[in-house]
């Protein structure tokens, strides 16, 4: 099963560049607002390049790729990840768009042809981050919070930019703890979980 199995997604030719054939397929399938959310996430993802001296192409592509898939009906998320071998989580059960982002690194691969290691594994755990996470993991992750598409300023936004000036480890951390502290999580991620046990480890260290 394949994107094309579901008519109401539009996919179009490809434009002159990734970024215009990006932007195209969030336009024509009447996704402005998320399109307007990714590219704020993609500024900030590159400001995070810069100071953590990541590749700031990669880390804008993936930033305008982590929501690609949202084009696609969450219950239909279900169906396409079933039959493109992904093992549904618990939390992917009871709630399928988190299968968003695994689902965005599927589409960014086989529709927009991206291969790089990198850009695909934080594409996938943009939402939920998972352990053992590289730096562009991190930086997707925390990129994807402070960007948050609601009309005023994230209520973490303050410390978790305060743990970023630290480590891109103690950022995510700050973050995570803040989400469970304050009951902000429906149905925790497996993957959200490990990722916490990982980074408590780690910055334990």
């Amino acid at each position: 099963m394949d994107i094309y199995d579901f008519p109401y997604i539009i996919v179009e030719s490809p434009k002159k560049s990734t970024v215009e054939t990006i932007e195209a397929f969030y336009i024509i399938n009447k996704k402005v607002n998320t399109l307007q959310h990714v590219n704020a996430v993609a500024e900030m993802n590159m400001k995070i390049a810069e100071q953590y001296g990541l590749n700031k192409e990669k880390c804008c592509l993936a930033a305008l790729l982590h929501d690609i898939s949202t084009v696609m009906k969450p219950n239909d998320m279900t169906v396409y990840a079933i039959n493109n071998g992904i093992s549904l989580d618990n939390s992917e059960k009871k709630y399928p768009f988190l299968l968003h982002q695994q689902i965005s690194m599927l589409f960014a691969r086989e529709i927009f042809g991206v291969r790089d290691i990198d850009i695909l594994s934080a594409i996938e755990c943009h939402t939920t981050l998972k352990s053992n996470p590289n730096k562009y993991d991190m930086s997707l992750f925390i990129a994807d919070k402070l960007s948050w598409d609601q009309s005023s300023r994230p209520p973490f936004f303050d410390m978790v930019n305060t743990a970023l000036s630290i480590s891109l480890e103690n950022a995510c951390l700050q973050y995570i703890n803040y989400i469970i502290d304050n009951n902000m999580i429906l149905y925790p991620h497996t993957w959200f979980i490990d990722a916490k046990k990982y980074l408590d480890k780690s910055i334990r260290k």
